[in-house]
């Protein structure tokens, strides 16, 4: 099940992982957005929220990738196959190409975990009494916009600072949006 080398699976999961790891920073950011406008501002209930939301996520995003993946590596070992003129089943080119499908969906699941991991550093800090729970919001907001400038930088092979810059004013405009609404509803 893991003997596809990393490469081949970060190069496969890549794509998927960029556009994860933006869902889930944007779904955190609309849901501190949505809790900044709560009746009381409840911290158990932003903990459970960001959790479920990441998990629900990284499994609907995980499963997707396996789908896309079991098939576009289906179609690769039928054409393999096609031109060898022999069945390759049980061979290390399907147990590779196996891993890959595997391995590629389970990164995608964690990505959104990650970035909630990340996300809820203030909360952490905040239950241990290092921040105090008025600006939590603020600094999650701070590292979601953060992380999104450094995945714009990380994934940008061309133009990093642009990438990045475009990434993070599109998160903070997403911010904005709910922000905006929250005032008005």
């Amino acid at each position: 099940m893991f003997n596809a080398d990393f490469k081949t699976v970060l190069k496969n999961a890549t794509p998927y992982i960029i556009n994860t790891l933006f869902d889930s920073i944007f779904t955190i950011l609309g849901i501190v957005v949505g809790s900044l406008f709560g009746v009381a501002f409840d911290l158990r209930s932003l903990i459970g929220t960001l959790i479920s939301a990441s998990i629900s996520l990284g499994v609907s995003s995980g499963f997707s990738v396996y789908e896309a993946e079991l098939i576009q590596e289906e179609k690769r070992i039928d054409k393999i196959e096609e031109a060898l003129l022999t069945e390759l089943d049980d061979t290390e080119i399907t147990d590779q190409s196996n891993s890959v499908v595997v391995n590629s969906a389970v990164l995608v699941f964690l990505t959104p975990l990650f970035s909630c991991l990340i996300s809820m550093i203030p909360v952490f800090l905040a239950i241990l009494g290092f921040l105090g729970s008025n600006v939590i919001s603020f600094y999650i907001i701070l590292l979601d916009l953060t992380l999104i400038f450094l995945s714009g930088w990380y994934f940008g092979a061309n133009n990093r600072l642009l990438k990045s810059l475009r990434m993070t004013v599109l998160g903070a405009l997403v911010f904005l949006i709910g922000f905006l609404f929250n005032r008005v509803v």
